[in-house]
């Protein structure tokens, strides 16, 4: 088997890996960089015409893969519903399947039904967990993983009697834990290569939180609070809702989403999960409707998807009577609704990567909810493995090879085995 890591021997993001058998031709993830010329990279990039994005590197030159070639691959697997591993979806051949979860393919609908990414006229091929499935010579098996995304995937890739096994984003502090304890017990041991993401070397890990442990702080934090408590996190950060979700049900608040947020909780409940959303079975949750968002959704999106809210609206009037009792979901595009509604002296928690916070869009707003007698606090956990869980995914399966991705810190991870190795993006290797 030949693997060529097209992008993540030595960054964060934008995950492009091939294997190849002898008959057979997969990419596993097709993600978005999140860096270019070793800063952030700018969001406009991506306007870019294809030639150019092949020029800068966004897109690596992968013959037989793109919508302009002559298709070459038989299958696009992906792990995740976040950018930085399906972002560059919409360069890829129509006629190559991608295969993905259930989850993963709803939250990549609902962000298509949205238009917060661009129409994907792709074939999708939904996977069950656990659950192995043929592409020509390879059998893969997906693993539901503890992941900031909800349903994200590792797999077990087989063929001509080799095996590599592929963690995608993980850890071992969120809502699933159990998840990583399954997946060492029952992925394959002593495989030929584990590919294992390192986003949190080089990071202060002794700190990081479970996300039961995080909705606890928050919990004390509020306990108490005559006074409303705005939260900003990422809508399909799922764990970090119910975080909030459950600290409101247990202090007697109303938790007030968004109708974005309400539509992506709605589309994965009818998945067949528990997930709370706005229905008669969560009273306590509320959805407001912020102006620009709702228009958006009556002139362009379709109506159903703010009528089936009605019944749970949350109007300005009310959200203002009601300040000292809810638990508000914000982001800076509902800046101008929040300021006509009157919120005033209460907490606003940051619930992000840190990272994010140094825009000046981002900044902007924080002053705004500052003038207005907000206090600022941030509380926030990692989605990806902390070192411990690292080494138990190394240790547990004990490959006979192990390569770094998904990581600023590959040579760390030499540390920690002596069957490490750092690759090199674009230049394949065997196994």
């Amino acid at each position: 088997m030949k693997i060529t890591i097209y992008r993540g021997t030595k960054e964060i993001g934008g995950t492009l890996i091939e294997l190849k058998s002898t008959h057979t031709r997969i990419l596993i993830d097709a993600g978005y960089p999140l860096f270019l010329n070793g800063g952030p990279i700018d969001k406009d990039i991506e306007k870019l015409r294809p030639e150019k994005l092949i020029e800068l590197g966004v897109l690596p030159g992968i013959k037989g893969l793109y919508s302009w070639d002559t298709k070459s691959f038989n299958a696009v697997i992906i792990s995740h519903a976040h950018l930085d591993h399906y972002g560059l979806l919409k360069y890829i051949h129509p006629d190559i399947p991608v295969h993905l979860s259930a989850g993963t393919q709803k939250i990549i609908e609902i962000s298509q039904k949205f238009k917060l990414i661009d129409y994907l006229n792709l074939q999708f091929n939904i996977f069950k967990m656990y659950k192995s499935f043929p592409l020509g010579d390879f059998k893969i098996k997906p693993f539901l993983m503890d992941h900031s995304a909800f349903d994200a995937a590792a797999f077990e890739i087989s063929t001509e009697g080799k095996t590599v096994i592929y963690t995608g984003d993980f850890r071992g502090h969120g809502r699933k834990p159990k998840c990583l304890d399954r997946f060492i017990e029952q992925s394959a041991k002593q495989a030929n290569l584990l590919l294992i993401e390192g986003s949190m070397l080089g990071r202060h890990t002794d700190k990081t939180q479970t996300e039961v442990q995080l909705e606890a702080e928050i919990q004390t934090e509020i306990k108490g609070l005559n006074a409303p408590l705005l939260f900003q996190t990422s809508s399909q950060n799922i764990d970090r809702l119910v975080s909030f979700f459950k600290v409101a049900r247990k202090l007697g608040r109303t938790l007030v989403i968004d109708v974005y947020t309400a539509n992506v909780l709605h589309e994965l409940h009818l998945l067949g999960n528990n997930l709370p959303y706005p229905c008669a079975n969560f009273p306590e949750i509320k959805v407001f409707f912020p102006r620009r968002l709702t228009q958006r959704i009556f002139n362009e999106i379709g109506e159903e998807y703010a009528k089936r809210f009605s019944s749970f609206h949350m109007s300005r009037p009310r959200l203002l009577a009601e300040q000292h009792k809810v638990i508000m979901l914000v982001r800076p595009s509902m800046l101008k609704d929040l300021e006509k509604c009157g919120l005033h002296d209460g907490v606003f928690i940051y619930s992000l990567w840190d990272g994010y916070r140094n825009t000046s869009y981002q900044q902007a707003f924080e002053q705004t909810l500052k003038n207005s007698g907000f206090e600022l606090k941030a509380k926030h956990t990692s989605g990806h493995a902390t070192v411990g869980d690292i080494k138990r995914v190394m240790n547990g399966l004990n490959p006979k090879k192990i390569v770094p991705i998904h990581t600023m810190q590959p040579n760390v991870f030499k540390g920690y085995s002596n069957k490490v190795e750092v690759q090199v993006d674009g230049v394949g290797f065997e196994i």
